[in-house]
């Protein structure tokens, strides 16, 4: 004891005297380290005069001191073995086994809390203090007698916690030693049932058979990895009885010490079989996800399942669809469907997606798989099998074609043509519905369904096409008789039957009609323009179109060629006033005209006709007889702007990349942008070329290439991504590991047809397959000044990873892969690689946006992100031990 005082003097002429308030403390925190553990306390440690004050009963407690407060007084009473220290709040004076003691600074109450000198309060029960000014750390150390018996832990509890089969589904808790200052570690050693274990046995257990556990100055739970083993070397299995015993080990010459078994446990595998009998149908014809119709068997046991999952995947796809790839996919791209206790049904809705995120849609083969989820762990999700192909096809008729054949002046001059639906399976009959256009602005579905039957013209499914002309008692929709001068569209409604009656499907309208009495003029059709000489006039345009079907009362046509800067528009009145010097007319003469105009062909203003101009042309049909007088004008041809010479120019803006990892074409994304004048060009041809084989690509080379992908020329640029079948400038199919360039080569169409101009090269390109992800492993947390540390052993391979994703999940959550990648930036802790092994503070809110509080048990998952060189497949850890803050 005379020892003792003699250090706390020394103690308290040593330490500076230096007066420094709370509220003027270091930047840097103080934290108090006792024997290794940080001492985690709800008031931070603060310096008075010189000395580190901590709140009363987070100090004695850590010495397992039991401690006696005596509000009235304001005195705290601590004993610990035979020492008792008494400490009045304010008083400069307290009693070591009642030996008065000064203070240099006495217990006090700051901000509610009742704070104590830690180095007294540590030397009074026998520790010994050390304090690092420049890391602002205090640290107390227990003496280690020599040769003293450890106390062997208790509450040791075997808990089965997952479905993997090994080692993971054991998790081990137990109450610390009552002296753990003696323990140097634990170490957790699983038995099959029945087999012995004691103290002198435990102790020659090689370290490859048992699991350490750190002394933290809380009571552990340890949850085992897939590599565990018995104490006999064997790997942890299903359907075997396993019992778990705690070694304490001492530290120094202290005397270990070995608790009792745990009760017994046998792990089992509750994974549940298949799903099967997936089924799924079109029923309807949205041209989306409502046409599918998906059934399929519930598994026999849903205990542990939480919910299904159906995937619609392209058939194309399909075969390398497995159950990681199912955990995978983002809730954008699924339907969550509910347990019911039956077997389950379910139309999918409009917004539904496939797997790689494309809406549902007509024309693509799909195969559609179902998942049973597991309520606590996403490695025992079931996944079925595929289900057969299905390919959405419309069900509704298309072409709808309409004319005036005869000169009866009623239905008998209306005739009807249309293609047959592809599938008629579900389909009763058609109606034809004749429509006068100035009783409805527009038609609906729901108009159609209640047209009476007198006022429509039924039409079988026989056969793939109708070509139909009504008859004399035909009636519009609204019951009139159909006849001459009245302006008609018509409609035909499919008629579900079966699974879709009740969904009939209204057809687009037909061009507007109007039958004449005895003629029906028309205009001319598939009108052509082109620039085909360069004599900077009217011989540069040629011009080209269909005659009216029925020329009897045609006099003439009248080819008009309009300048688009005078006119926004050009109506059947403008044409009709156009003066003869200004248009070209045509004689009926045959059933179509091809015709370049003259040098002193003029615009419809009296200009004469030349380059750098915009034109659209129109042809305008007049009558003649008793129609004289009457006309018709086409609509307008494309826009042609006379050019000297052919424009043809290469494409700029080459750019190739690596985009998907399929190991063909389907890899490689070529970008550029179009030439600033299309008139005269046909096509793009894009060309892959193997560096190996050519050291520089010609203009011939490319003009006799057989093997490129086309581009069109709309839009003003191009971002294709070649498809599977894509091959090399040689007839080699594209694939992973060969070097290429890519040209575009532009192809001349009309009077310039034949000449072509090859790009520049792309940079050098070659294909790589993508590396999937690697998970980071040895997830560890702690706690450092309120903030909660996460360490972990980085991916064995980081070319390939973006970032780690630091995330806190409530322990109870299931969280797998595709959870994370959902998880709001806000909501985890971004960590970029850099070769070493990372300790970070998390983010301050758990996965679900809730802060991360006290009193509430979380787990730690570590997510090892994709960069453009990685494949997102899994990349989530396995979790951290269980810990409550």
């Amino acid at each position: 004891m005379k020892r003792l005082w003699i250090s706390i003097v020394v103690g308290l002429l040593v330490f500076p005297l230096m007066f420094q308030s709370p509220a003027k403390a270091a930047d840097i925190p103080i934290r108090i380290i006792i024997d290794g553990v940080q001492l985690s306390t709800d008031q931070p440690p603060v310096m008075v005069n010189g000395r580190t004050m901590v709140p009363l009963r987070a100090i004695f407690e850590a010495f397992n001191a039991s401690i006696k407060w005596d509000q009235k007084t304001q005195t705290v009473t601590a004993v610990q073995d035979n020492t008792t220290v008494i400490l009045k709040i304010g008083s400069k004076t307290a009693t070591i086994n009642n030996q008065a003691v000064s203070l240099d600074v006495p217990g006090q109450n700051l901000k509610g809390r009742t704070m104590v000198p830690t180095r007294f309060v540590s030397e009074a029960l026998g520790r010994e203090v050390g304090w690092n000014q420049t890391t602002k750390v205090v640290t107390i150390t227990t003496p280690v007698p020599a040769g003293v018996n450890t106390d062997p832990v208790s509450g040791v509890a075997l808990q089965d916690v997952s479905d993997f089969g090994d080692g993971r589904d054991l998790q081990i808790s137990f109450n610390r030693a009552a002296n753990e200052s003696l323990v140097d570690h634990y170490r957790v050693m699983i038995v099959k049932t029945g087999v012995v274990l004691n103290l002198s046995s435990a102790l020659t257990v090689p370290a490859s058979n048992y699991s350490v556990v750190t002394v933290t100055g809380a009571n552990p739970v340890i949850k085992l990895t897939s590599a565990s083993r018995t104490v006999d070397g064997e790997l942890i299995k299903s359907n075997q009885a396993y019992t778990a015993f705690v070694l304490t080990a001492g530290k120094g010459s202290n005397i270990s010490a070995l608790s009792t078994g745990s009760s017994s446990i046998t792990l089992a595998t509750n994974i549940a079989v298949a799903l099967n009998n997936v089924q799924v149908t079109d029923i309807s014809d949205y041209g989306d996800g409502r046409d599918l119709f998906v059934s399929f068997n519930k598994l026999a046991d849903e205990t542990k399942v939480s919910s299904y999952r159906i995937f619609v995947v392209k058939a194309a796809n399909y075969s390398a669809f497995n159950l990681a790839k199912a955990n995978a996919v983002t809730s954008a791209n699924y339907t969550q469907v509910n347990k019911t206790g039956a077997n389950l049904t379910q139309i999918l809705s409009s917004g539904t997606r496939d797997t790689d995120g494309a809406l549902i849609q007509t024309g693509v083969s799909y195969r559609v798989f179902a998942m049973a989820v597991d309520s606590s762990n996403t490695a025992n999700n079931v996944l079925s099998a595929a289900s057969s192909a299905v390919t959405l096809t419309s069900v509704g008729i298309s072409s709808l074609y309409v004319s005036d054949v005869n000169d009866y002046n009623d239905g008998r001059d209306l005739k009807v043509s249309f293609t047959h639906a592809a599938d008629e399976t579900y389909i009763s009959q058609y109606r034809i519905l004749v429509v006068p256009t100035s009783y409805y602005s527009s038609y609906s579905l729901s108009d159609a369904n209640n047209v009476s039957s007198a006022n429509y013209t039924a039409v079988s499914t026989s056969g793939t096409a109708t070509s139909q002309v009504l008859t004399s008692s035909t009636r519009d929709v609204r019951g009139s008789l159909i006849k001459s001068g009245i302006n008609y569209r018509v409609y035909v409604l499919s008629v579900g039957s079966g699974v879709n009656s009740g969904s009939n499907i209204l057809s687009p309208a037909s061009a507007e009609i109007m039958m004449w009495n005895d003629f029906s003029m028309s205009a001319a059709t598939n009108l052509i323009v082109g620039d085909v000489n360069d004599y900077n006039d009217g011989r540069d345009l040629k011009v080209s179109f269909t005659h009216a079907a029925d020329e009897t009362y045609v006099s003439q046509y009248r080819i008009m060629v309009v300048p688009t800067s005078y006119y926004s528009s050009f109506s059947l009145s403008d044409a009709n006033n156009v003066s003869s010097a200004n248009y070209t007319a045509v004689s009926t003469t045959g059933s179509t005209t091809i015709q370049v105009l003259t040098s002193s062909t003029r615009d419809v203003r009296g200009t004469l006709i030349k380059n750098d101009v915009s034109y659209r042309v129109y042809v305008l049909t007049t009558g003649s007889g008793s129609y004289a007088g009457a006309s018709v004008l086409s609509s307008a041809s494309s826009i042609i702007t006379l050019l000297n010479s052919s424009s043809l120019s290469a494409i700029t803006g080459l750019s190739v990349s690596d985009v998907t990892d399929f190991g063909d074409g389907r890899d490689l994304k070529v970008s550029f942008t179009h030439a600033t004048d299309e008139t005269y060009i046909s096509q793009y041809r894009i060309l892959v070329v193997p560096t190996s084989y050519y050291s520089s690509f010609s203009l011939s080379d490319a003009t006799n290439a057989s093997y490129y992908s086309t581009a069109s020329t709309s839009g003003n640029s191009t971002s294709q991504v070649l498809d599977s079948s894509a091959r090399d400038a040689r007839g080699t199919l594209i694939k992973d590991g060969v070097s290429y360039k890519v040209y575009v080569l532009t192809v001349g169409s009309g009077n310039y047809a034949g000449p072509s101009v090859l790009s520049g090269e792309s940079s050098a390109i070659t294909l790589a397959g993508k590396i999937p992800v690697v998970s980071v492993t040895n997830v560890t947390y702690s706690v450092n000044n309120g903030n909660l540390l996460v360490s972990f052993n980085k991916s064995l391979n980081e070319t390939n990873i973006q970032e780690y994703r630091v995330y806190v999940v409530p322990s109870k959550q299931g969280f797998g892969s595709a959870d994370a990648l959902g998880v709001p930036a806000s909501q985890y802790k971004a960590v970029a690689p850099n070769g070493t092994n990372p300790t970070v503070v998390t983010a301050a809110r758990d996965v679900n946006g809730n802060v991360i509080a006290t009193g509430i048990k979380y787990k730690v998952y570590v997510l090892a992100v994709a960069n453009n060189s990685g494949l997102q497949n899994g990349g989530l850890s396995d979790s951290s031990d269980e810990f409550e803050l």
